[in-house]
């Protein structure tokens, strides 16, 4: 018997009911894929560089070996040997045997924190989610962010909850720039006359730069009165230079609506290549002329991440940019020198450096003059000249002393500033620990101490009466 079904019957198939409920179910959604498998579970972040996972660890292993000597070998037989014996305990290549292992009794005194480093890297490269990293964005008015230390600065900025010192190691390092810069120009900055850091001079030098970097609330830049950008001028730029967008815009989210310009100049500035297909965005590629320079008559790059932030690179020494940014003033212009290393003997040609392997002495017998009176020297006095502040960093209390003593003895600078920041620990410094792969034991924290100053001034004043 055939059975004739009208269209419009209310009797369905059975899995085709649909019922006036279903109208308002939650379609399903699409599931996401799962995070991929870390590289290194969190509780096997130890391996020896040599025999690691992570090929970037295995070749920084053999650019130690290749250029490292072992330090019981030189010190205690005279007898120049490179590193070769993997340390079990911190897992870098330190001795050339195992012998001259058990021979060193000082090792103790570093292990520790080679095996910290070691440890960190490894977590860096393991392939986890790294939550820390996911910056904030800008501070709500109503929320006054504190410069105390490290700490109270992720509470008040909102950072997501960093609850170990591993996470805390890593979020300093790529934020000691931005923040060291930040710290010292912010109203609520930790260097102070209270703690005996900041002098008079300093002072005075600060409250000009902060009547533009904090204007009244309520006003806003109009065409007839717009608010001229804060010059941040970063000289001998390297590793800064290369810092991602949202890291560099921190600064400008404490500091609202105050537009920045911060210039990368040195001769190790990033400058990429121009792409070849331009997006279109914010960011901006300067086109370089047939040979290589911008605007600026030298290679150059220019960003624009925001209204209220550019970022320009110039690849090339401070002085043959200066006469371009003419006039300075006092009020909108800064200067920031990170590890700027005016103490460090002047490093002889290439041709005069023997190749690795090639002459058992690998470094220069007799090192040169400090470099605050040869490859500085032009430098710093432009930049003393523009009565601007000078605020420097040094990886170590060495390296600050080291810069110090050089700027006392260097014609021209000597008697020729006065001190803004006495030195001393920078509260935004990172807190991981850098090692030089030339020589294992050495180990530094960029951006250890700051101090600051600027060009002297002849205050002219008319004598009036000779009696």
């Amino acid at each position: 018997m055939l059975v004739l079904r009208s269209p419009f019957s209310p009797f369905k198939p059975p899995g085709q009911a649909r019922t006036i409920f279903s109208f308002f179910k939650r379609r399903a959604q699409p599931q996401k894929p799962p995070p991929p498998k870390p590289i290194i579970e969190q509780d096997d972040l130890f391996h020896v560089l040599a025999k690691s996972p992570i090929p970037a660890m295995r070749a920084k292993a053999e650019r130690i070996k290749r250029l490292a000597l072992c330090p019981v070998s030189l010190e205690k037989y005279g007898v120049q040997k490179h590193v070769a014996f993997d340390c079990p305990d911190c897992g870098f290549p330190t001795h050339a045997s195992q012998e001259m292992w058990e021979e060193d009794e000082d090792r103790e005194r570093y292990c520790w924190q080679l095996r910290e480093i070691n440890e960190d890297e490894h977590d860096l490269r393991s392939g986890r989610n790294v939550d820390e990293f996911d910056m904030p964005g800008e501070q709500p008015y109503d929320e006054v962010v504190s410069l105390a230390n490290w700490d109270v600065y992720f509470y008040t900025r909102h950072f997501k909850s960093i609850d170990n010192d591993r996470s805390r190691r890593h979020v300093s390092k790529i934020l000691t720039y931005p923040l060291t810069i930040a710290s010292v120009l912010h109203q609520f900055s930790p260097y102070t006359t209270r703690n005996r850091r900041l002098t008079t001079e300093g002072v005075r030098s600060l409250a000009a730069l902060r009547i533009a970097l904090h204007p009244p609330l309520g006003e806003k830049p109009t065409l007839k009165k717009p608010l001229l950008p804060i010059r941040v001028f970063v000289v001998g730029a390297r590793a800064e230079s290369t810092l991602p967008a949202a890291l560099v815009r921190q600064i400008s989210y404490m500091f609202p609506n105050v537009p920045f310009h911060i210039f990368f100049v040195g001769p190790e500035s990033h400058v990429p290549p121009p792409p070849k297909n331009p997006g279109v965005g914010l960011v901006k590629h300067e086109q370089n002329d047939s040979e290589g320079k911008g605007y600026f008559g030298v290679p150059s790059w220019t960003r624009i991440l925001s209204t209220d932030i550019t970022l320009t690179s110039l690849r090339c020494t401070y002085e043959e940019v200066h006469q371009i940014f003419e006039p300075f003033d006092p009020y909108h212009d800064v200067f920031f020198a990170f590890s700027p290393g005016f103490g460090f003997p002047t490093q002889p040609p290439p041709s005069a450096v023997p190749e690795i392997g090639a002459s058992p002495t690998l470094l220069p017998i007799d090192p040169g003059p400090p470099q605050s009176t040869t490859v500085w020297h032009d430098a710093l006095l432009k930049i003393l000249s523009t009565k601007c502040a000078l605020f420097c960093t040094g990886f170590s209390p060495a390296d600050v002393e080291r810069d110090l003593r050089a700027m006392e003895t260097t014609d021209g600078v000597e008697g020729e500033y006065e001190w803004l920041l006495t030195p001393g620990e920078n509260y935004f410094r990172s807190e991981k620990w850098e090692v030089l792969e030339a020589d294992p034991r050495v180990m530094i924290k960029n951006n250890w101490g700051i101090w600051g100053i600027r060009g002297k001034r002849y205050d002219v004043r008319e004598k009036r009466s000779w009696f």
